[in-house]
């Protein structure tokens, strides 16, 4: 059984799918998402500014879709969370990978409360034409004190994945003991914190494999692993394919999207 469950399976079975299937782009799936009550999705455009957001962002906003599309976050959420999510939309139109990422967002009310943001870029890396994006609430008030403490934690984690923390001194910067801060960790990614951080790694490492020209050595060290040999072995447990196998994946589908 792996490590990590498999990072990117929805990348890896869409070259599958019946052309016709395909082609039907979104529109299907963006229909389903009208009727998840606990989680908020969008579309935005390579700007930021919204081309679709689902009942629940709608309904959260209190606005009608006509006074949200075509505006960034930072124009339609209050000013302390906006402008952190029109921020994060550039880092995200310009190569970052965001999965999972612990934040806050309005709940139903417009009260503030703690949620999993998880974004990708659509397009190719140097001609992005914008970005899909879910954000699933934890059912946290936004004063729940370990929450806090793990977003703090885990900010770290997605900051400095190359020469991370060890996990007593992040259990100490989120004011938890260390097994209080494994057992939060667990409770909201599923996953223990060393398997956090790999994930985060790896999610890095495929984001250079498919956008830069770097070696695959190099990319080791750039995303903490100075053993190229376990940098290997952890890729593949999380993906399914070696390095240089991913990179040729990704190049196959840059090259398929092109004809």
């Amino acid at each position: 059984m792996p490590v990590l469950p498999p990072l990117l399976p929805g990348a890896k079975r869409i070259r599958f799918l019946p052309e016709a299937i395909r082609r039907l782009g979104l529109d299907a799936l963006l229909d389903v998402l009208d009727y998840l009550p606990d989680t908020v999705a969008f579309v935005k455009d390579a700007q930021g500014r919204y081309l679709y957001a689902n009942r629940t962002l709608l309904e959260r906003l209190n606005r009608p879709a006509s006074a949200v599309l075509g505006l960034q976050a930072s124009e339609v959420f209050p000013t302390s969370l906006g402008a952190a999510y029109t921020q994060q939309d550039t880092a995200v139109l310009t190569g970052r990978t965001l999965t999972e990422h612990l934040e806050l967002h309005l709940y139903p009310g417009g009260k503030a409360g703690w949620c999993l943001t998880t974004k990708r870029m659509l397009g190719e890396p140097r001609a992005p034409v914008g970005l899909l994006g879910l954000s699933r609430d934890l059912h946290l008030p936004r004063s729940h004190a370990s929450a806090l403490g793990l977003a703090a934690a885990t900010a770290r984690i997605e900051a400095e994945y190359a020469a991370p923390p060890s996990v007593p001194e992040m259990a100490r910067s989120a004011g938890l003991s260390v097994t209080t801060f494994e057992r939060q960790i667990r409770r909201v990614y599923g996953l223990t914190p060393t398997q956090l951080l790999t994930r985060t790694r790896i999610q890095a490492a495929t984001a250079l494999l498919s956008q830069t020209s770097l070696s695959v050595a190099q990319i080791a060290v750039e995303c903490g692993y100075f053993d190229h040999s376990a940098f290997a072995r952890a890729f593949k447990g999380a993906v399914g394919l070696t390095p240089s196998g991913f990179r040729g994946f990704a190049q196959g589908n840059a090259a398929e999207a092109k004809r």
